[in-house]
């Protein structure tokens, strides 16, 4: 366009009615364009807003059903745990359970078992002094025939010292005052005693021999060796 040409053409008036009119149309225009493509961002902004929420309500569920299943795995491992733990009490009752019947089968049904004396069990018990011990044995009489029997043990603690075979009487070990280690019973007899190991002594085996008599007549001679191991009851 020829402003310049326009302008007089048509006049001072007219010319600039028409710029604005130009400017205006213009303006509209790219109102237009602009509320248009604010329409389009704030539909896909709301779209999005609308996605995001959606996530959000599915990770609050998800996170729901994990608490949920963690929650639950916590319940299954307590119950089992509390099953094991229940477990183990029924096992260890059931062994002390079968150990005394055995025990009391023994002495007063001595027909299930060998003829003849022997010792039932050898207990060692830590005490709060270093080295020292204490030592109980059980000693039953398997016979149908119920008489007084006796005699004298000779029990050896036999080990190591310093790296080197070593073996000490028991009676050698024992703590003042000695308890005797003889007996006579018809039944069972309980001995008790308490032992101060020497430095450097790693313990192995009770070593027992005895000569039975019953009416003042040798039965017979009894012999047993004890790990220390087995005999050793470590209290927690």
């Amino acid at each position: 366009m020829n402003l310049g040409v326009d302008k007089q053409s048509l006049g001072f008036v007219k010319y600039y009615a028409l710029v604005f009119s130009v400017l205006g149309i213009t303006f509209y225009l790219g109102y237009v364009t602009a509320s248009w493509y604010k329409g389009g961002l704030q539909k896909e902004v709301k779209v999005m807003q609308q996605s995001n929420e959606n996530l959000a309500s599915e990770n609050q569920s998800l996170n729901s059903r994990i608490n949920a299943m963690q929650i639950a795995l916590d319940v299954a491992n307590l119950a089992s745990q509390q099953n094991q733990n229940a477990m183990q009490e029924a096992l260890a009752r059931e062994s002390t359970l079968k150990e005394q019947i055995g025990f009391y089968q023994r002495v007063m049904a001595p027909e299930l078992t060998q003829d003849g004396f022997v010792v039932e069990r050898i207990e060692v018990l830590p005490t709060p002094s270093n080295e020292n011990y204490s030592v109980s044995m059980i000693l039953l009489q398997h016979e149908n025939i119920k008489a007084t029997i006796k005699g004298d043990l000779m029990i050896k603690l036999s080990g190591s010292l310093n790296g080197s075979p070593a073996s000490f009487d028991l009676s050698e070990l024992q703590d003042e005052p000695k308890t005797p280690l003889n007996y006579g019973f018809r039944y069972f007899q309980v001995i008790s005693t308490s032992i101060t190991l020497p430095e450097n002594f790693q313990p192995q085996a009770f070593e027992i021999v005895t000569d039975v008599y019953k009416y003042n007549r040798r039965r017979g001679r009894y012999t047993s060796v004890i790990s220390w191991d087995e005999a050793f009851n470590q209290i927690q």
